[in-house]
């Protein structure tokens, strides 16, 4: 296709700086964890978390799909640009107000007086976060990656500093929070001065605010669902099972949590402008569809490998007291990888409009939760909770490979074979992992024992799914060049 070179180009750009911007700031959160492991007690971390998935509720309110419509736009004008700015702004400050005022309430219904002070300090980051992300988006959809990997990082870097320096100063808990609001803050100034720089966008006739309504609100009502689905099981791990249990979910299931962030960042940035672009143009979606559900495919290697040497680098990385917490860490990292898959296959749906299956499937992923979670009310661990999230993934990514198979949208078998295969090696990879911990000691004893398996997938990375589509659209080499095993697509799906 004449158009596969700059649209490859255009990925690996996107990637390249999502990536390696990625990699900072894991190195950066990793070692924020460590320093606050040691100085913050369980409880605190408990019900910090508690406190950070209650705002998200509010804050998807407050950014109100607005970033997702900006780089979803098929032009960005500047009339579309200042009317999601005057949104976020408005939707920002609501949602403020809102969360200063249910603090009180959250913590009666948690037992936990310290949610309070968490929850209000938290929520100072929306009256800038909504718009700050609606300024990155701006600045990825026009294709400056890099001015919006440069904002977003300096951000980080700040809160953690400022959010550790106060907490090794005064000893108070609830310096913990502070880091997210001096992040948002930071980052908007720089996003502001990117776009006034560098963002140049077309005129034309004003698009009215409540033009975007009607997507954002699709966008924010499908957020919620997600957000409830994915939060549930520690919130009720934590009014059950009391603060302390939170705290070693919480630290647990942050192991899995950055790698989860950077594949789905990566995804999501490189993939839902180009599916914009083909959807705009009259192309087909199939092939990439395909490529974007075997790439996700590939987080059954990755988390199969955080299985594998997760607890043991866990343990080093909190120190001595936090065992709980260690020996959640496999749990975590399977229900991670049906993560990146089933977020994967919204995205696909929502690039194709099909806003009905997207609200469908997520609300059988609520059902199968919930009922787990019921199942799961007369235990004393989090395990059964941590169980039931995942079955709800399961089962949800199922229903969406079934529909696609009946509507012909993609080779749903394909994807299903790809699956297989890449969890076979993650499997194997755990299993090796878990086995070299005990046996021969610690990390260094995992990463020894896994390198047979590793070596394995290096060497047959060529019948690697992932690997084959990578190849296939050039991020490997140039453009066009095919892998040894091509994956094939059926001439009547394209």
């Amino acid at each position: 296709m004449t158009d596969a070179p700059k649209s490859a180009g255009r990925v690996l750009s996107v990637l390249s700086w999502s990536y390696g911007g990625a990699v900072v700031s894991v190195a950066l959160q990793l070692g924020y964890t460590a320093w606050t492991a040691r100085v913050a007690p369980h409880n605190a971390f408990g019900a910090y978390a508690i406190a950070l998935t209650l705002t998200q509720l509010p804050g998807l309110v407050a950014t109100a799909g607005l970033a997702t419509c900006v780089l979803r736009a098929e032009q960005l004008s500047r009339a579309l640009f200042h009317a999601a700015l005057r949104l976020s702004l408005l939707t920002g400050v609501i949602c403020w107000a809102v969360i200063e005022v249910a603090a009180p309430w959250c913590a009666a219904l948690w037992e936990m007086p310290e949610l309070t002070l968490f929850l209000r300090l938290l929520g100072c980051q929306y009256l800038v976060a909504p718009t700050g992300c609606v300024l990155l988006s701006a600045l990825r959809r026009v294709g400056l990656p890099g001015c919006a990997t440069v904002a977003e990082l300096s951000g980080q870097v700040a809160g953690c500093v400022v959010g550790a320096v106060v907490l090794t100063g005064t000893g108070a808990p609830a310096a913990l929070a502070l880091a997210l609001p001096i992040t948002a803050f930071t980052t908007f100034g720089l996003a502001v001065s990117g776009t006034g720089a560098k963002l140049t966008l077309a005129r034309d006739p004003d698009t009215p605010s409540g033009s975007l309504l009607g997507l954002s609100g699709f966008l924010t009502g499908f957020a919620l669902l997600r957000t409830l689905a994915a939060s549930a099981p520690l919130w009720m791990a934590g009014r059950l099972l009391g603060p302390a249990a939170a705290g070693l979910w919480s630290r647990a299931q942050l192991l899995c949590d950055v790698p989860v962030n950077v594949l789905l960042k990566g995804l999501n940035q490189a993939a839902v402008p180009l599916l914009a672009d083909r959807r705009s143009q009259g192309l087909p979606l199939t092939r990439p569809a395909q490529h974007l559900l075997y790439a996700a495919s590939a987080g059954f290697v990755v988390f199969g490998a955080l299985a594998g040497a997760g607890p043991a680098a866990l343990a080093l990385l909190l120190g001595p007291g936090w065992e709980g917490a260690v020996a959640l860490a496999p749990a975590f990292a399977a229900s991670a990888a049906l993560q990146v898959v089933y977020a994967a296959g919204c995205a696909l749906d929502l690039a194709r409009g099909t806003r009905r299956d997207l609200v469908l499937t997520q609300l059988v992923l609520l059902a199968v939760t919930g009922v787990g979670l019921v199942g799961a009310v007369g235990w004393r661990e989090p395990l059964p909770f941590i169980a039931a999230g995942a079955a709800g993934l399961a089962v949800g990514h199922a229903v969406q490979l079934v529909r696609w198979h009946r509507t012909d949208t993609l080779d749903a078998t394909a994807v299903a074979r790809s699956h297989l295969t890449h969890l076979t090696a993650g499997v194997c990879l755990a299993a090796t992992g878990n086995w070299g911990a005990s046996a021969l000691g610690g990390l260094p004893g995992a990463v020894l024992a896994m390198s047979p398996a590793l070596l394995g997938c290096w060497l047959l990375r060529g019948r690697l799914p992932a690997y084959q589509a990578a190849a296939e659209i050039g991020l490997l080499g140039r453009p066009g060049r095919r892998a040894k095993h091509p994956v094939t697509v059926p001439v009547s799906r394209l």
